[in-house]
């Protein structure tokens, strides 16, 4: 199953005028808030987070009154900005978005309640049978405080549903069921993450397609990854002697431009999960990692074609617009692929220009960056002037099928000719046709088709 989401900002937002204290830079919130669903989520999270860690270095502030602000989502699943709950009304400011009731002191209320239900109690029940099957843990304990702060500190201890110790690492198991309390998740993540252990939320269900605001401030935190118990994970257990849980969790795609999500359920064992106390992950598929490399592949793709772009229409010229595009292309380059240095000026750089321009002319099976009108012209341009590129300009003719075309082009048999004395050449290591490999990288940045050649090592 495949899902995509966009974030949503409200029709309305008093609060509008928003700071990001880490830039010094206003943010547009309708732009902020109309983003992927996943990173709003933990861009969401990662506020609450800072400010409980310390509330005098909030991440976005209001820029009237300076205070700390939060995000908020309605039950339509859109989102608006609002004073934190511990600021509201504090400073002065012209804008109010205070209730009856804080946003923290309702979802403590609601959360308080959830744990006394019986399907709370039932899924305690559960966790804590599959661990006494599993050999590899402790005696669980229930509803026992977490020890670990100095007893100065103990109105910020915390009592997690069930707690064990599986060699030497500290597991707190916390039961999720329909509640939003984005205050007390962070609070929990943040109170675990100071002491030495890592919190396993787990859902009595999950319907990747059906998905609550109180689930996605917990599986959009934690890798993708979300955990669901019942009698038959229970039942795995016994039969094992290692806890089971059912693990959804998302895999990335690309979809044109954009990532999708796939989701699939896997049957797991405890043992198979990575506990990350620091960063407060425990997952069986690392989400993350995967889609930064799509990510990169993204942003590598679209250089790719703006480079191509860019050479297509500027490479036989030198205009101040090209200038001004060439910056913003190396630019870029820096960013995404520092390694591939581009010159100051793409124009009069020789031999990059020639380079690049028989490269993307194989590629495209026309002239790139000439004055030319067909292929064959260019063939002489390579054989007389950059022999030592003979071998990857080749490469790409083979990879995107023009050398039937440059055949029909030969009405001479000029490039036949050279063909033979070209191949010739190379096989005797003739030195007018060493292969110069200081363009390799820029090479497998413009036809990643050829990356396979490019990769074999050659002595010459």
């Amino acid at each position: 199953m495949f899902t995509y989401e966009y974030a949503e900002p409200t029709d309305q937002m008093r609060l509008s005028e928003i700071l990001d204290l880490d830039t010094g830079i206003p943010i547009e919130p309708r732009t902020f808030l109309s983003r992927d669903l996943a990173v709003v989520m933990q861009d969401r999270n990662e506020m609450a987070g800072r400010y409980k860690r310390n509330p005098e270095q909030p991440w976005l502030v209001c820029q009237l009154c300076g205070g700390a602000v939060m995000l908020v989502r309605k039950k339509d699943r859109r989102f608006h900005f609002r004073h934190h709950t511990d600021e509201e009304g504090t400073r002065g400011c012209p804008i109010s978005t205070r209730g009856e009731f804080s946003a923290d002191q309702i979802n403590k209320m609601k959360y308080n309640a959830a744990k006394e239900s019986l399907a709370h109690l039932r899924l305690k029940g559960i966790i804590r049978d599959s661990l006494i099957a599993d050999s590899t843990c402790g005696e669980p304990q229930v509803e026992k405080v977490w020890r670990g702060m100095p007893v100065a500190e103990r109105a910020t201890w915390r009592k997690p549903d069930v707690q064990v110790e599986r060699v030497g690492q500290r597991l707190a198991f916390e039961v999720q069921l329909s509640t939003t309390f984005l205050t007390e998740i962070v609070g929990r993540r943040e109170f675990y993450r100071a002491n030495g252990g890592a919190i396993i939320w787990v859902f009595e269900g999950f319907d990747p397609a059906q998905t609550r605001t109180a689930e996605e401030d917990i599986f959009y935190l934690n890798n993708l990854n979300a955990f669901v118990v019942n009698d038959d994970t229970l039942r795995r257990s016994i039969d094992a002697k290692r806890m089971a849980l059912d693990c959804w969790y998302a895999i990335p795609h690309r979809k044109g431009k954009m990532i999708a999500n796939e989701w699939v359920m896997e049957k797991v064992f405890l043992d198979q999960l990575t506990i990350d106390p620091d960063r407060q992950l425990v997952y069986f598929h690392d989400y993350q990692s995967h889609r930064a490399r799509l990510e990169e592949e993204l942003d590598v793709n679209n250089l790719r074609q703006a480079f191509h772009d860019f050479w297509i229409e500027y490479g036989a010229s030198d205009t101040p617009d090209a200038k001004v595009a060439w910056t913003s292309i190396c630019d870029r380059m820096k960013e995404v692929l520092p390694d591939v240095r581009l010159p100051e000026s793409y124009f009069w750089e020789d031999p990059f220009h020639g380079v690049v321009s028989i490269i993307l002319s194989a590629r495209y099976g026309r002239p790139i960056g000439y004055r030319l009108q067909r292929l064959i012209e260019v063939t002489n341009v390579v054989f007389n002037s950059y022999k030592a590129y003979l071998l990857p300009f080749g490469w790409t003719l083979d990879a995107f099928d023009h050398n039937a075309a440059l055949q029909e082009q030969d009405r001479k048999g000029t490039w036949a000719k050279r063909r033979k004395e070209i191949r010739h050449g190379i096989e005797s290591r003739d030195e007018a046709y060493r292969w110069d490999q200081q363009y390799d990288r820029l090479f497998a940045f413009l036809v990643p088709e050829i990356n396979e050649q490019l990769a074999r090592v050659r002595e010459w």
